[in-house]
């Protein structure tokens, strides 16, 4: 009985992402997205992203040539080829500051049997691609919390 109260009572950090916000267009530019990334992993094309709309800072830090060239090996290294399938599920963070969804898709992976997810972000209010890619083992992101310089 304790347990399922202190479950019950736990900081749930994920919630279902509400239907209006979860259009078909969304999800489907996701999943191009996804796509397109890991299609140029594949043909080792490390160019800038073009026509997706990114933001200012995910293009500046996290899809720079150089960071698109790292994130390919590690994945290739890893994973070999990724395929990505039909979505998940769609989630957004639980708090008041609610502006960020994640397209969970699954995949399947060159290297590894095991299901894995391919997770993408998006800004709500603009729809643009926020973050960086991830490729996880489960259907939720991990939360990483950045240090104040």
């Amino acid at each position: 009985m304790v347990l399922t109260l202190l479950w019950n009572c736990a900081p749930k950090y994920f919630l279902p992402l509400p239907k209006k916000n979860a259009s078909k267009e969304r999800i489907d530019k996701a999943q191009r997205f996804a796509e397109y990334f890991l299609n140029k992993c594949d043909a080792k094309d490390y160019s800038e992203i073009v026509g997706y709309d990114l933001d200012v800072n995910t293009r500046k830090f996290d899809f720079t040539s150089e960071k698109i060239e790292e994130k390919c090996k590690k994945i290739n290294e890893r994973y070999g080829k990724v395929t990505v399938g039909e979505l998940n599920n769609a989630i957004t963070y639980s708090r008041p500051t609610d502006y960020y969804d994640y397209f969970v898709f699954k995949s399947k992976l060159e290297k590894i049997d095991s299901l894995r997810y391919v997770v993408v972000g998006f800004y709500r209010d603009k729809d643009f691609i926020g973050g960086n890619l991830i490729i996880s083992s489960v259907t939720t992101p991990k939360i990483v919390r950045k240090k104040k310089k």
